[in-house]
């Protein structure tokens, strides 16, 4: 958004603050008519407009060698080919200015057999990469060229340390193994389970790997609130963390097959006393984190993604994924259920209220299933 744009979004009616700010009508929206903004995409990624930022190229670039790595391949390998050219380049023009303007004896040149600039661009191309097929070559009667000489070793030694360190660091990281977590495309508040019916909050989590594990996986699960204030602006208010089982260590989960994270909805949870209606209308997000160790590197990554209000289905469930195929005696992953809910008969809470139990388990059932 540009700065005049902006500054007509503080300074106009509520209604095109609110438009301006996401909250565009749309009829497709539940209840409410609107379409509501996001901090995170389903995907991942972080949806934010950043206005004014002080120093905004210079803070961009400064830390060039991570950008280059967020590159595609096609970039890179334009990057160092423009690299290795414009360094040949440069080179030889300085070795031909130094031939032709050095007097030297008689049958005698400063590089032997580099009279145009052909010849000084092959010199400088087999200088860097230390080819040196023995038809040109340096001779001691100009000081000037084989000090550019060395600069040049120099130069060449550190593009060629940056490609192979760049190339490594892609390599490794762990962007493409993030990609490979799925989560359900809605949460849904149901029963705890068959036994236990306080309503939970539940979200499907998969690792669709086959191959390559992962170690110190753990979930984070979080509420993005906001409001509009006196001044007709939507302002995020907080961020609330919710309890997935951090104090009992079912934060830590197992991604050997697909799993069900719950926040158990009580007292301390920042959806206590909400009704289904509430839920509908209400302006926050919720935002998951993956974290997780790829064995194979042992580099960590992050997989996020979230949910608005609409995306929650109230008095439902996961349907079963992991069955067991009994003439085979092993267990089976149905990625097509993956997605697949249903309706709890008799889950007819209409407000998220719980009462205290004392069964210790009950403590401890935010986690993953």
């Amino acid at each position: 958004m540009s700065l005049a744009e902006e500054l007509e979004r503080l300074s106009g009616e509520n209604g095109a603050k609110k438009e301006l700010n996401g909250w565009r009508l749309s009829s497709s929206a539940p209840e409410l008519g609107v379409q509501r903004a996001r901090l995170v995409s389903k995907d991942g990624k972080t949806l934010l407009n950043n206005i004014q930022i002080p120093e905004r190229f210079r803070q961009a670039y400064k830390n060039w060698f991570h950008l280059i790595i967020e590159c595609n391949w096609r970039t890179i390998c334009i990057l160092f080919l423009l690299g290795f050219i414009v360094s040949w380049t440069i080179f030889a023009v300085i070795y031909y200015v130094i031939s032709r303007l050095k007097t030297v004896k008689k049958d005698e040149a400063c590089i032997a057999n580099v009279d145009n600039l052909i010849s000084a661009f092959l010199f400088s191309m087999e200088s860097q990469h230390t080819i040196g097929y023995g038809l040109r070559y340096m001779t001691d009667l100009c000081p000037p060229a084989y000090l550019t000489l060395c600069v040049q070793c120099v130069v060449g030694v550190f593009l060629q340390t940056i490609l192979a360190g760049i190339v490594i660091a892609k390599i490794l990281r762990p962007k493409k193994r993030r990609q490979e977590m799925r989560f359900s495309r809605m949460a849904v508040i149901g029963p705890l389970d068959e036994h236990d019916k306080r309503p939970t909050l539940m979200i499907r989590l998969a690792d669709i790997q086959e191959k390559l594990f992962l170690a110190e996986s753990h979930v984070r699960l979080y509420m993005a609130c906001s409001k509009i204030n006196s001044r007709g602006d939507r302002e995020l208010i907080g961020v609330k963390d919710m309890n997935v089982g951090y104090d009992s260590g079912w934060d830590r989960v197992l991604l050997l097959w697909p799993i069900i994270v719950r926040h158990v909805i009580n007292e301390d949870s920042p959806l206590y006393g909400m009704s289904r209606d509430n839920i509908a209308k209400a302006d926050f997000e919720l935002i998951m984190t993956v974290e997780g160790i790829v064995e194979a590197t042992g580099m960590t990554f992050q997989a996020r993604t979230s949910f608005l209000p609409d995306e929650i289905l109230w008095g439902y469930k996961f349907k079963p994924m992991v069955l067991m195929n009994e003439k085979l005696s092993k267990y089976e992953v149905h990625y097509s259920l993956f997605d697949q809910t249903e309706r709890v008969c008799d889950f007819d809470a209409q407000t998220i209220e719980t009462e205290e139990t004392e069964d210790e388990h009950h403590h401890n059932a935010s986690g993953f299933l």
